[in-house]
């Protein structure tokens, strides 16, 4: 009975920890008194943590908390130091794999892009991701302590195991890349789907602190779909959730990749929109201006029933916001062709439900480095 008791009282510290930290995140330089005030925990347990905190160096003061009336300890303003630890953030990708060195709170030092090699063994292509790594860090001596790695990668994975189940366009077989890439750089590696990465970075860094419940969808090359409910991201059975690219709009559609047919993605997929018009991933917008009269029915079509297939999909989950993101959504105009369609559906969808993400233009790295920094803080 002493070691449960023992095993569930640390249990509790790591959670009233977590909440502490998810606290700051969220509000800002908080007071010891707040903390205790907001997360319901006693001014001493509050000022425990804290300390240990402190001493780890993940928390800093901040001076006084200036609308307190009091003199005293509690009413010193705590905030994160975000500078303690820094991370690696590795993304790979059908086509690119991007490499980044980043703080606690997602602010990159530097980023590289490399083509990522499918041809290549599994093992070998990862050392060379290893030594991208090691050099980068070497670039930096001024960074301190490089603690962990986060691996973003599409398709399944295992988490426990650090397994990439089925890297789509990647490796055709299960690969430990999690071991493999923790060997190389004698690091913890954590692994996630590179969506599920993403919806991440929203609760950590984006509207994640302001609404406790988002649909996060990134659309290029394929279709990618994650659920956050009450500020936790939703994994589902066997870690598949909110697959909104194989929602099935065409009875009599297409094969699709994923064993059925007529699945949203061979209607708006980059490999199935280029078929109307080829044109570069990140420049859907441009080609959408170019279109003669049928390629533009055609794009529209396909805009249409991604609009429908997320009216419905919202219509059962009931985010707060939709956040949109990803290379074919870069453009002001299918953004908002997008919305447009979505209001003919239903007309809450106008305002700001359906919102572009403000973390965009860090997609490339930002979501391995949450799911990294999310395990080591959080």
């Amino acid at each position: 009975m002493v070691r449960h008791a023992g095993v569930n009282m640390e249990t509790v510290r790591k959670s009233n920890r977590s909440a502490i930290l998810k606290f700051i995140n969220g509000h800002g330089p908080t007071s010891r008194k707040d903390l205790a005030r907001a997360i319901g925990l006693t001014p001493a347990a509050v000022s425990q943590i804290c300390a240990e905190l402190l001493e780890e160096g993940y928390l800093l003061e901040k001076g006084r908390n200036p609308e307190s009336r009091g003199a005293g300890r509690r009413q010193i303003l705590l905030d994160i130091d975000h500078d303690a630890a820094f991370v690696y953030a590795v993304n790979i990708g059908p086509k690119d794999t991007v490499i980044a060195l980043c703080n606690l709170g997602g602010k990159k030092l530097e980023e590289v892009c490399l083509p990522t090699d499918p041809l290549a063994a599994p093992e070998e292509f990862l050392h060379r991701i290893a030594e991208h790594c090691k050099k980068m860090a070497a670039r930096h001596p001024l960074a301190r302590e490089i603690v962990a790695a986060g691996l973003g990668i599409t398709g399944l994975v295992d988490k426990e195991a650090g397994i990439s189940q089925r890297a789509y366009g990647i490796w055709e077989t299960e690969v430990a890349a999690g071991p493999i890439l923790s060997k190389e750089l004698g690091l913890p590696v954590q692994i996630e789907n590179n969506v599920n990465a993403f919806a991440i970075a929203e609760l950590l860094y984006g509207r994640g602190k302001e609404y406790e419940n988002l649909m996060v969808i990134k659309w290029g090359p394929g279709v990618g779909c994650a659920m956050v409910i009450d500020r936790r991201l939703y994994e589902g059975r066997h870690n598949k959730a909110a697959e909104l690219g194989h929602f099935i709009v065409d009875a009599d559609g297409e094969p699709c990749s994923c064993g059925r047919r007529g699945c949203l993605e061979t209607k708006v997929s980059y490999r199935a929109l280029q078929k109307i018009m080829p044109f570069a991933e990140g420049n859907f917008g441009g080609a959408y201006e170019a279109a003669d009269e049928a390629q533009k029915e055609a794009f529209d079509e396909a805009i249409r029933l991604f609009a429908q297939t997320i009216v419905n999909s919202a219509t059962i989950m009931a985010p707060n916001r939709i956040i949109i993101a990803g290379s074919l959504f870069r453009s002001r105009k299918i953004r908002d062709l997008l919305a447009e369609n979505c209001k003919k559906f239903d007309a809450s969808f106008g305002g700001e439900r359906l919102m572009y993400s403000d973390l965009a233009d860090r997609e490339s790295y930002i979501g391995p480095a949450a799911a990294c920094v999310n395990e080591i803080l959080f």
